[in-house]
């Protein structure tokens, strides 16, 4: 998918990477997990730059949306038994950079950091 000649299917990809760079042993057991998670962050830069368009969101309005998916994306990495809070927070954290630029440009504002 591409938004505003961002190529999301490629950032999805080399976010994987990344995030099974981080994580070695237990790649098998959570590669579902990162892809999906990668996945919803697509869809969300979709609804995101939707709702620009059509006036319903605004800047912050995306910042609020994007910390409340980062919460759901952290929460569902947890849910898998051999992921601790803090492999959580290291997967979330390569996936998330591999993306930020990608959104930012993608939406023409800054909404992670």
């Amino acid at each position: 998918m591409k938004i505003n000649n961002v190529d999301f299917d490629l950032v999805t990809k080399d976010a994987i990477k990344a995030a099974k760079e981080v994580v070695t042993e237990e790649w098998d057991q959570l590669s579902d997990i990162v892809e999906n998670i990668g996945k919803s962050i697509v869809s969300d830069v979709e609804f995101i730059a939707k709702k620009k368009v059509t006036g319903e969101f605004d800047e912050s309005d995306a910042i609020i949306f994007m910390e409340d998916q980062k919460t759901v994306a952290r929460m569902r990495l947890r849910s898998i038994a051999i992921v601790t809070l803090k492999s959580a927070e290291r997967i979330w954290n390569v996936i998330i950079e591999v993306f930020n630029s990608a959104i930012n440009k993608a939406i023409g504002w800054t909404i992670l950091t």
